[in-house]
């Protein structure tokens, strides 16, 4: 895996103005909390529930926001408007690349936490 492709590291570094400690603690939020919003965005694709799945992903957005993650930050993001749009016939696969694009982040941060440094 290329973190890079995954993470802008120089963005991230200038967004926190190169804290790493700032980074460590965001990170462990994230990988904690973003299993619970998965499960809960999964619950509403489910039940196909589209404003529960529009508020969850965009919850998620904003998250993944602050990691300069692009590819997360846009599955999130047209999985938010799926879920606005009550398209609910593309939800599910919408839903599949957000969950993978976050499998992906949090490996890469739990790869950048080891390095020490941004």
């Amino acid at each position: 895996m290329k973190i890079e492709d995954i993470i802008n590291k120089n963005s991230l570094s200038e967004r926190l103005d190169g804290d790493f400690e700032l980074f460590k603690e965001l990170s462990e939020l994230f990988i904690q909390e973003s299993v619970n919003l998965l499960d809960a965005v999964e619950k509403a694709v489910k039940t196909k529930n589209g404003e529960k799945i529009g508020k969850t992903a965009h919850t998620i957005k904003g998250a993944i926001s602050n990691f300069s993650a692009d590819k997360a930050f846009n599955s999130a993001l047209d999985l938010e408007r799926l879920g606005k749009n009550n398209e609910l016939d593309k939800v599910e696969t919408a839903f599949k690349n957000l969950k993978k694009e976050i499998e992906q982040m949090q490996k890469a941060l739990s790869i950048l936490m080891t390095e020490g440094h941004l």
